[in-house]
């Protein structure tokens, strides 16, 4: 009875060796081989239940009633000698000005921002010990107060800070870096601040001396880049001065990582004044950008590459270039057929009519493109109108040589 209870484990096995060994020697044997395997792999160790640890939320936050009278009592709290006092006053208070209306309360009536550059340059100086992660809260406290415009205003106008906060960028300090950009690109995303931040010449020089660093460095904060395109927007000129376009021209030639995205948008910015269009001829830039349409670049958006094209094809030596380079209407027309982004089939469509100034390239469209241009699902109003204003070209064109 028990060998045919033992039938009923490893079948396979008991099948193809049912002549040779009986059905209990074969599932010992497997017992004995499976837990040889068990003892020598390596894999897959128990980690030893540990107790989980002690929560400090409540240790480090004030105990106050969240309302009217709040404010006032964290900001004495703020200026208490005792570490741990200090330390609660500021942790509630990155919390509690999440709220608008707080953090505006916090600037106009109790002006925060001053007191929170008085304690973080004290930190920063060394003139005050760290016991904790002060210099990290007081960044997210200047982060959260610069997304208010009078927030904004007076951080921009603290120079000290402004040079603290290259500094952390430069050196990279862990924990603080990103909140530091994210600070700077919150300052320059608002117009009137960022008059404000590109009044000061050292600003620019700064952001400048963070890129030059290291001109191979894979990766920099996506807020800092964001920082970068607000200034370039305005001061393309300038940005060349700093030696802006040989810098992000090399990256972009080198590939490095997300060169789509990120560089090339900066690129595309400083092709918006006449320096920058001249120099992009000198490095035949239309060469580089039709190397980017090939299947063998890893680009997984074309949306900055096309920008790139679109603000190269200002000057008349660059359309007689253009000409050399017969692909390009076609890469255009396949990547304006976006089913997801509507800014790609935008640029797409502006630079098909860039492109179409030269009469070869524009009978070339209306060749073999314009039944594609007419068909194309618009995502959004700006592209229909874009798409029609081209077609009414290209008619035009047909028209007359009707």
């Amino acid at each position: 009875m028990w060998e045919e209870l033992e039938k009923y484990r490893n079948h396979f096995l008991q099948y193809e060796i049912k002549d040779v060994m009986k059905p209990s020697s074969i599932n010992c044997l497997q017992n004995t081989e499976w837990h040889k395997f068990r003892e020598q792999r390596d894999g897959c160790q128990r980690i030893q239940k540990r107790c989980a640890e002690y929560s400090t939320y409540f240790e480090d936050r004030a105990q106050l009633a969240y309302g009217w009278f709040a404010l006032p009592k964290l900001l004495k709290e703020m200026d208490s000698g005792v570490n741990l006092t200090h330390w609660r006053a500021i942790v509630s208070l990155s919390e509690f000005l999440l709220n608008p209306q707080h953090a505006q309360r916090a600037i106009l009536e109790f002006d925060i921002v001053r007191k929170v550059k008085n304690a973080f340059m004290r930190m920063r100086l060394k003139f005050h010990a760290q016991h904790y992660q002060e210099v990290e809260t007081y960044l997210k406290i200047l982060n959260i107060l610069s997304r208010c415009l009078h927030g904004a205003d007076r951080i921009a106008n603290c120079k000290c800070l402004m040079i603290e906060f290259y500094k952390i960028i430069k050196d990279k300090e862990a924990g603080k870096e990103d909140l530091a950009a994210e600070i700077l690109r919150n300052l320059t995303g608002k117009p009137k601040v960022l008059g404000i931040v590109l009044g000061d010449p050292e600003n620019f020089e700064s952001v400048a001396g963070i890129f030059k660093q290291d001109p191979c460095q894979p990766l920099y904060p996506p807020h800092l880049w964001h920082h970068l395109y607000d200034m370039l927007d305005v001061a393309p000129e300038r940005g060349i001065e700093l030696g802006f376009f040989e810098l992000i021209h090399s990256r972009i030639h080198n590939r490095l990582p997300r060169f789509w995205d990120m560089a090339c948008k900066a690129f595309a910015l400083l092709l918006r004044c006449e320096e920058g269009q001249r120099r992009f001829d000198n490095v035949d830039g239309l060469r580089m950008i039709n190397a980017m349409f090939a299947k063998s670049e890893k680009v997984e958006n074309y949306e900055y590459v096309v920008l790139m094209l679109l603000n190269g094809l200002h000057s008349k030596r660059a359309l007689w270039r253009s000409r050399e380079f017969i692909e390009l209407p076609c890469h255009l027309g396949r990547r304006m057929a976006s089913e997801s982004n509507p800014r790609l089939q935008l640029y797409c469509l502006k630079a098909l009519r860039e492109l179409g100034v030269m009469p070869c390239t524009k009978r070339y469209i209306i060749g073999n493109w314009l039944p594609e241009i007419r068909e194309l699902v618009c995502l959004d109003a700006e592209v229909e109108c874009a798409r029609d204003a081209l077609l009414d070209w290209l008619r035009s064109d047909i028209a007359e040589s009707g």
